[in-house]
C-alpha cells in the first residue's frame, strides 16, 4: 500500500526532478504529505501534480486530509478541470486534469440521453446501497466515463478504486455499469465491492464499493471489482442474457433473472467446467450453494475456493479475477484460465494489468 512518504518514493517515475523544477530543497521530502502542499504556492503544485502518473495522483488523493484534498481539487478547477502551469525554467507548459471523471458536455448525443434517462428515472437513490453502510458518493457512469456526483460528494477512495479498475479494462467491458457508488462498510460488514441490475429490463447495472476497503488493501479491492465486473459482462442483455425466457423455458442454464443464450460467455463455461450433477446443487434462483462448495473444494476439485465451486457464476467471476491479475492458483485451473484466452477482450484486459505492473502485485486469494 501507498506509505505516507509518497512523494519521496515517487521519485523514480519523475516527481524528484518536479521538486528540482519547483525549487524545493529535496530535504523536504521527510516532512509530512499534507504540510509539504502547504507550502508550496499554486504554480508550484502544479508543476509537481504535473509530473506524476495517473497511478501517483490516484494514491497522493489517498494520502491527503481534507485541506489537502481541497487544495488540489481548487487548483484543477481554477480552470475547469485543466490546470496549465508554466516551468519558470524553460517556460514548458503541462497540462494536469482530474482523472476518472467527464462532465455532460464531453458526452455525445446519445449518451446524454441515457444520462437524462438515469436522471428521469431517479437511478441516483443511497438506499440502493446503504445495507453495505454509509453511502459516501454516487456517480452516474457512460460509456466508462464517469459523472460528477449525483448523490454524495467527490470521494478519492472511489476515484481511486475506479481508475484502478478502468486502467486495465477496455471500455466496452465497462460501458455496461451505469451507476458507481462508494459505501463506508459497517463493523460487520464483509462485502468489498457488488453489482446489481437497476430496472426490471437489467439494462442498467450498479457497482458498489467499499472505498475505506481499498485504502486498506487496494490490490484486494481491485481483484474483487474484476470479480464483480464479470457478473456484469455476463449478463448483459440481448448479448448473454435472454431475461423474457423464465426457468421452464430455458434450454441453456437460468440464473434466477433469465436465460444464459447461446454462445455466451457463461453458457460456453457452464457446458466446458460444469456438469449435471454439479448443476442440480445449485437453488433454483441461481443462487449459491455453499454447503456444496465446501464439499467439491474438499476433494481437491478444479475450483478457486469454496465460494467459486458453490455455482457456476461465481465460478467464473472469481477465474476471471486470477486470470487478469496472475494470481496463482493450482494447475488444476490451467484450462479455466485457458478459456479467457479465446476472447481479445479479456487477453487485453490481463495485458493492461501486466503493463502496469499488477502481476507482481501481491493478492490474498482462497484456494481448494
Amino acid at each position: 500500500m501507498v506509505t505516507a512518504t509518497l512523494i519521496a518514493s515517487s521519485c523514480s517515475a519523475g516527481s524528484d526532478d518536479a521538486l528540482k523544477d519547483t525549487g524545493i530543497d529535496e530535504a523536504q521530502v521527510d516532512k509530512d504529505l499534507n504540510q509539504q502542499l502547504a507550502d508550496l504556492d499554486d504554480a508550484e503544485l502544479a508543476l509537481l501534480l504535473a509530473d506524476l502518473s495517473d497511478d501517483e495522483f490516484d494514491e497522493l488523493l489517498l494520502e491527503l486530509d481534507d485541506d489537502g484534498f481541497d487544495r488540489i481539487i481548487s487548483v484543477l478547477d481554477a480552470t475547469d478541470g485543466e490546470e496549465f502551469a508554466e516551468d519558470p525554467i524553460d517556460g514548458a507548459s503541462e497540462t494536469v486534469g482530474t482523472p476518472a471523471v467527464a462532465g455532460p458536455a464531453d458526452l455525445d448525443d446519445n449518451a446524454q440521453a441515457i444520462l437524462a434517462e438515469l436522471q428521469a428515472d431517479g437511478f441516483c437513490d443511497p438506499a440502493d446501497v446503504e445495507d453495505g453502510g454509509v453511502v459516501t458518493a454516487m456517480h452516474f457512469v457512460l460509456k466508462g466515463q464517469v459523472q460528477p456526483p449525483c448523490s454524495g460528494e467527490v470521494d478519492p477512495r472511489l476515484d481511486a478504486a475506479w481508475t484502478a479498475m478502468a486502467d486495465v479494462t477496455p471500455a466496452p467491458l465497462l460501458a455496461d455499469i451505469s451507476l458507481l457508488a462508494g459505501f463506508e462498510g459497517c463493523d460487520t460488514c464483509d462485502t468489498l465491492a457488488f453489482v446489481t441490475t437497476l430496472d426490471e429490463a437489467a439494462e442498467f447495472f450498479l457497482m458498489a464499493v467499499d472505498v475505506q476497503a481499498g485504502v486498506d488493501d487496494l490490490n484486494e479491492l481491485a481483484l474483487t471489482m474484476q470479480h464483480e465486473l464479470a457478473h456484469v459482462f455476463t449478463q448483459v442483455p440481448g448479448t448473454q442474457l435472454d431475461i423474457s425466457t423464465d426457468a421452464e423455458e430455458c434450454t441453456t442454464y437460468y440464473n434466477g433473472t433469465g436465460c444464459f443464450r447461446e454462445g455466451s460467455y457463461a453458457w460456453e463455461w457452464i457446458q466446458q467446467f460444469w456438469d449435471a450433477e454439479a448443476l442440480a446443487t445449485i437453488p433454483e434462483d441461481g443462487g449459491v450453494n455453499e454447503e456444496a462448495g465446501e464439499a467439491r473444494c474438499a476433494i481437491g476439485a478444479p475450483y478457486t475456493g469454496s465460494y467459486g465451486a458453490s455455482n457456476p457464476e461465481e465460478d467464473i467471476a472469481e477465474v476471471f479475477a486470477a486470470y487478469v491479475f496472475a494470481v496463482e492458483v493450482s494447475s488444476a485451473l490451467d484450462s479455466k484460465l485457458a478459456f479467457f484466452d479465446q476472447y481479445p477482450e479479456f487477453r487485453e484486459v490481463r495485458e493492461r494489468a501486466e503493463a502496469l505492473g499488477r502481476h507482481e502485485a501481491e493478492y490474498s486469494f482462497e484456494n481448494c
